[in-house]
């Protein structure tokens, strides 16, 4: 049960950090090279994601606490 545990504390963690460094790598995005229209577009659409990926790590938090005792 322990072990148990342990992988799923490992694997939550491993999920928040790739949550964290997908969201940190979208703030590194240089769309300057894009007309003004799609860089209105592109910024909307990494926005969306960025959300979904605040949720979803929001979701593993959760989970965490769920799974500890």
């Amino acid at each position: 049960m322990e072990n148990s545990k342990e992988r799923n504390r490992m694997a939550l963690e491993a999920i928040s950090f790739h949550l964290i460094e997908a969201m940190r790598r979208c703030n590194q995005l240089d769309l300057s090279k894009l007309s003004s229209f799609e860089q209105r577009e592109w910024s909307e659409k990494i926005k969306i994601c960025k959300n979904a990926l605040e949720f979803t790590k929001e979701s593993v938090e959760r989970l965490g606490k769920l799974l500890s005792p």
